[in-house]
């Protein structure tokens, strides 16, 4: 796989999305982002489209469009033609046959030709117009939440963005013992948006410490030794989806259930006892904690 596709599939992977989960949130058919990772750019759109669809992309995984652009290929001309191949010289008789009827069909096609039709020039094609641009105000009760746009950090309300890119896009707002809210917006002129943040009916403490402190019985802790996403659920019920601070520690009842895109950077202390890191770096995986 090309090192364009092998960066979206991770980055991908790492925030736990299918391909069918990150096409809805740009819609798009999951087709175009599965051409995108596997580099089958003949089965994409014409260029100025597909990129437009890698920039979306990259930006909705957090990544900078700008080297995947860079690595996105360009068209190749026509290839040169063959050399001509070798021929034996004609005998001198021959040429000048040849160039006597070149004479003759010359002369007589001045005579016959017909007398030529003014043609009208037309202009040119204009050029494909950029998209539009606009501007994005987000506030938020209580204010200091974290904005994401189509999965890329935008900083924290109350915000005013530098103009972006028009058309539909995802934004989402985070804040520790707040619910996360996520909506889709559609960026068709400047925007101003405000919204109220519902506390946390239950929130699991994430205490920055040095080293892990002894854990009551049934009970599974997780520090954060790198940045990962995590998704921790008990039955219907999700306890927490969001990317912690490095160094923080996740206290939870069992039993739960363990998503993480990261594994190698979360560190497993279950009733105390260090259990190691919950899998292998950049490799996502889903982990279930049964209760004693």
């Amino acid at each position: 796989m090309c090192e364009l596709g092998e960066r979206l599939r991770r980055a991908r992977e790492e925030k736990g999305l299918s391909l069918k989960e990150a096409a809805a949130r740009l819609a798009l058919k999951a087709k175009v982002l599965e051409a995108l990772e596997a580099c089958r750019f003949e089965d994409l759109p014409e260029p100025a489209l597909a990129r437009g669809y890698l920039r979306r992309y990259a930006l909705l995984l957090g990544l900078d469009p700008e080297p995947l652009l860079a690595l996105y290929p360009v068209t190749p001309g026509p290839p040169p033609p063959p050399p001509p191949a070798s021929r034996r010289p004609w005998p001198w008789p021959l040429l000048l046959a040849l160039a006597l009827l070149g004479v003759l069909g010359y002369g007589a096609y001045l005579v016959l030709r017909p007398t030529p039709v003014q043609t009208v020039s037309l202009p040119p094609e204009p050029p494909p117009k950029s998209p539009e641009r606009f501007s994005l105000e987000v506030a938020s009760e209580p204010p200091g939440a974290r904005v994401y746009l189509d999965g890329f950090y935008l900083g924290q309300t109350p915000l005013k963005s530098p103009p972006l890119e028009g058309g539909r896009r995802v934004i989402r707002l985070e804040m520790p013992g707040y619910e996360p809210f996520q909506e889709e917006v559609v960026l068709d002129r400047d925007r101003a948006l405000r919204y109220r943040l519902s506390p946390k009916p239950q929130e699991p403490q994430a205490v920055p410490a040095p080293s892990p402190s002894p854990a009551p019985s049934g009970r599974l802790v997780l520090r954060l030794e790198g940045r990962s996403w995590l998704r921790v659920t008990q039955g219907d019920q999700r306890l927490y989806e969001g990317i912690p601070e490095v160094g923080a520690e996740l206290s939870f009842d069992l039993p739960v259930e363990v998503r993480s895109g990261n594994p190698g950077a979360v560190r497993v202390f279950l009733d105390g006892k260090d259990l190691g890191p919950l899998g292998e770096p950049g490799k996502p995986l889903t982990r279930r904690f049964e209760a004693p």
